[in-house]
């Protein structure tokens, strides 16, 4: 046989390698798994086809673990294992895919879900850059690390204000960043009295780092909240309104070595926030004073008039400074002389000095979600924000919304008559009867109250919301109630304080405290089960179900103005 005569063959034999060898290469995938392991003598694998293939530690994160194995024809599972012995698996198995797994999490069947939106009702006011930060449907896991010393104290003297340098990565999806020099602290104030802590975050911006345009987040705890889901909720309808305001996602917070539980994650209204919200994330954006609410020497930042005495404003605490020129209280006198002197029968003089429509949507929304630590009540948890460099208008920004929904140190009854005048605290404040003077602004705000509660906080709108994301978090709810809570202070010293368990007093020509609610929060000794602390009724003064208080609310409405 001649050479040529074999040149056919041979040319047919090595197509069937190459495509013996690309086909082999397109059999493997990449598998990646979130563990925490600490024993030294324990690893993960990937069971494909009761096969089990080694998987590493990433060298991005040592909570994740990498590595190829074969694509399964009936499905894989990720293990534990010890040498060849195999010490925990998933009990469960996941669907085969034919490409590379996205960073899943061990012990979860699903990696997304399908969570309806709030409809926007409204256009947002503002130019709101757009984000990843919070997909829907999707819980991520964020790894803080490398300063156990500095946590540690942290943790321990909670009162301090301690800020720890460290290292934290991000992961979601396919998703993995990794942040160093990240600056961590305690966050707030009632939250400390608890157990589970909840955390500020700053990304360094050495290298211009940010995730996903942001550099200033929140951890929130959900500490207080049994259902997991107040905050989320009451965000989402904030944003519907087109209000300024975060946005709210779910992660799995671990630091060092050990697991902390179910978080929320919300931006911290602190740069870049401000061009984010208001210039589309634009660089050269010239931002006012950002002012937030913040009691000082026994007075509140209401809005009341106080003088000419820049000391006796300092209860606004100024945020963030503008963009150019010295942080100034000035601003804020200013407005508070308009509210005392100005034209209050006049809604053009009102708009020089407010942007009112964002005002009104957020005190409506107030009165309907049942803020019990907000403006209305206790003259708290809100921004001020200048409207840009030498603005006179100012822009009001509601902000940490976990007493809300049902959760409360008020009257609940109170809030839910569906007549406004009848919430805890609205006559107390100066702002409200003085803009209920301008029929314009009057007529606008009993309209919003109308139109939210129809389009927004109503049970057609918001339980299918609520009952997807419980879906999605309830693995991770139960996770999150087995773990060690990291606060070394003795919580229960403040807690059983039964004179002023809040540190708030109880004058009540300034606050309208309840005492039977406070007693009844205080008497709470046992846990209220989630789906119950979702759903309601609960039974308690100081706490109803979600989806109960929203039903409560909207009925209230509906009753009051005849909808």
């Amino acid at each position: 046989m001649r050479t040529t005569d074999l040149l056919p063959s041979l040319c047919i034999t090595v197509v069937l390698l190459l495509c013996s060898l690309v086909k082999a290469q397109k059999d493997e995938i990449r598998y990646q798994v979130i563990s925490l392991i600490t024993q030294t003598d324990t690893s993960m694998v990937v069971m494909v086809d009761d096969q089990h293939y080694p998987l590493t530690q990433s060298s991005e994160s040592h909570i994740v673990y990498t590595g190829t194995a074969p694509i399964a024809e009936s499905g894989y599972h990720y293990a534990k294992a010890s040498g060849s012995s195999i010490l925990e698996h998933e009990p469960f198995l996941r669907d085969p895919i034919e490409s590379d797994t996205i960073y899943e999490f061990y012990n979860r069947t699903q990696n997304s879900w399908d969570i309806p939106s709030v409809p926007s009702l409204y256009d947002s006011l503002f130019n709101r850059v757009d984000t990843d930060l919070h997909l829907e449907g999707q819980i991520g896991t964020i790894h803080i690390y490398g300063n156990a010393s500095g946590m540690d104290r942290m943790h321990t003297d909670i009162w301090e204000e301690i800020k720890v340098i460290t290292n934290m990565t991000y992961i979601r999806g396919n998703d993995l960043f990794t942040f160093e020099n990240t600056e961590i602290e305690l966050a707030g104030l009632s939250s400390k009295w608890i157990p589970k802590l909840s955390y500020n975050v700053k990304i360094s911006k050495d290298a211009d780092n940010d995730l996903y345009g942001f550099r200033r987040l929140k951890l929130r705890a959900l500490g207080m909240d049994p259902s997991y889901i107040r905050e989320n909720t009451v965000y989402k309808s904030l944003y519907a309104a087109g209000i300024p305001t975060s946005q709210f996602s779910y992660v799995r917070v671990f630091i060092d070595n050990q697991p902390v539980g179910l978080f929320g994650l919300i931006e911290n209204y602190k740069n870049p926030w401000l061009r984010n919200e208001f210039d589309g994330g634009n660089k050269d954006y010239k931002q006012g004073n950002l002012y937030q609410a913040k009691s000082s020497n026994g007075i509140e930042p209401d809005f009341a008039y106080l003088g000419e005495n820049e000391t006796l404003y300092h209860q606004y605490k100024i945020k963030e400074d503008p963009s150019e020129g010295e942080p100034s209280y000035q601003p804020i006198m200013g407005l508070t002389r308009f509210l005392a002197n100005g034209s209050t029968h006049d809604a053009s003089e009102w708009e020089k000095h407010f942007n009112t429509e964002s005002l009104l949507r957020s005190l409506a929304l107030e009165v309907l979600l049942g803020f019990s630590d907000g403006y209305f009540t206790l003259a708290n948890n809100f921004y001020i924000y200048q409207n840009g460099l030498d603005s006179e208008q100012f822009v009001f920004i509601p902000a940490d919304v976990d007493t809300t929904l049902g959760l409360t140190i008020v009257k609940m009854a109170d809030m839910l008559t569906g007549n406004y005048s009848t919430f805890p605290g609205f006559n107390k404040r100066p702002l409200m009867p003085q803009l209920l003077q301008v029929d314009d602004l009057k007529a606008r705000f009993e309209h919003l109250l109308q139109e939210l509660s129809v389009h927004v906080v109503n049970p057609s709108v918001l339980d299918p919301v609520i009952d997807a994301t419980v879906s999605m978090i309830r693995r991770d709810v139960e996770w999150d109630a087995t773990l060690p809570r990291l606060s070394k202070f003795d919580w229960s010293s403040i807690m059983n304080d039964s004179e002023d368990p809040f540190g708030i007093g109880f004058d009540e020509d300034i606050y309208p405290l309840d005492r039977e609610t406070i007693d009844d929060a205080m008497s709470h000794t046992v846990p209220v089960p989630f789906d119950l602390a979702v759903n309601g009724p609960v039974g308690y003064l100081s706490l109803a179900g979600v989806k109960e208080f929203i039903a409560k609310s909207n009925t209230a409405i509906k009753s009051f103005y005849n909808l």
